[in-house]
């Protein structure tokens, strides 16, 4: 009889399409690649009944939730079984409002190992708890992504009439808790209806960017593409010249390391540690729009970057403790 493996992933895959999301596709396909043995449960396609009865079956649960009351209750429910309870914070411990910071603190001193994107997380998680480690979120695609016809051909387009092609991307719409938008798309869409030799590609897997701006009555311009349907970010960046992070918080990135690892050009706000290779820029409007502005000017040739691969860093994790 075929032993079951000692690890739970509990976790969701796409859609909807996100940096959380592919992060966990891509490991679970490398961990398959590299033959190793675990479990998968997407709890937001499975009952409580089915997740409850997955953790009580397994000794070492690795769980990727957003929500500080959703995280905190898992680590709670499972070290009451008994279970070595590990999570990865997908953000920048500290981002929250007071009440929820206080959850993640105590979910990161009652938890076996919490697991961190970046060097700010990793110095305040250290001292709730001397086991948490620090891995990154990127790992390389592990199978073919294709963008469809229409969109290659939408991109091309903007490719053959404009001199830089810029990209970001927006999971969803979100506010932060100063109550400012997240991604700052809306602020791009401002800065490139003044650029009139550049295009800026957003990409809305999700859809909700479209309605969004609809609602604001926003008329996006012609050196602007929305694409609002789920696609490959990575297949977005490899035709691109710059990606642009503009947000007002992060945690690590995917995009940023998946920019980098194709050797292109990265404009990233300074609110989180960035990986070497990232151009830095205030938080301000105007710094903003001169960075960009100032970039298709540097012609310097610029190198791909040694971008570290998590999910050979995660499996060597559960080499070591899950054995």
């Amino acid at each position: 009889m075929k032993q079951r493996p000692k690890l739970l992933i509990l976790a969701t895959m796409p859609p909807p399409i996100g940096g959380v999301t592919i992060h966990i596709q891509r490991l679970l396909q490398y961990l398959d690649n590299k033959g190793y043995g675990y479990t998968f449960t997407d709890f937001r396609r499975s009952t409580k009944g089915t997740i409850l009865k997955q953790i009580r079956q397994h000794r070492f649960i690795h769980f990727h939730i957003y929500h500080p009351v959703v995280r905190c209750g898992f680590v709670l429910l499972g070290t009451v079984f008994g279970k070595k309870m590990l999570f990865t914070l997908h953000g920048n411990l500290g981002r929250h409002n007071s009440f929820y910071n206080l959850l993640d603190q105590l979910a990161f001193r009652i938890a076996y190992m919490p697991v961190v994107l970046n060097q700010k997380s990793l110095e305040i998680g250290k001292k709730w708890n001397k086991r948490t480690q620090m891995i990154g979120a990127f790992i390389p695609p592990q199978q073919p992504e294709d963008l469809t016809a229409s969109i290659q051909a939408a991109v091309a387009a903007m490719r053959a009439k404009y001199t830089g092609i810029y990209a970001t991307n927006a999971s969803t719409v979100s506010i932060d808790k100063a109550g400012n938008e997240t991604y700052q798309v809306t602020l791009l869409i401002k800065i490139f209806r003044n650029l009139q030799q550049d295009a800026l590609i957003i990409s809305d897997a999700s859809g909700k960017y479209k309605s969004f701006l609809e609602q604001q009555g926003l008329e996006v311009p012609a050196n602007v593409l929305l694409i609002s349907e789920p696609h490959p970010f990575f297949e977005i960046l490899k035709r691109s010249d710059v990606f642009l992070r503009i947000t007002t918080t992060d945690g690590d990135s995917l995009s940023v390391k998946e920019a980098l690892f194709l050797g292109k050009r990265v404009l990233a706000t300074d609110v989180v540690n960035r990986p070497a290779g990232t151009q830095l820029v205030a938080l301000n409007e105007w710094d903003i729009a001169d960075a960009i502005s100032k970039m298709k000017y540097d012609n310097i040739p610029y190198s791909r970057s040694q971008v570290s691969n998590g999910g050979e860093e995660l499996l060597e994790l559960y080499r070591r403790i899950v054995a």
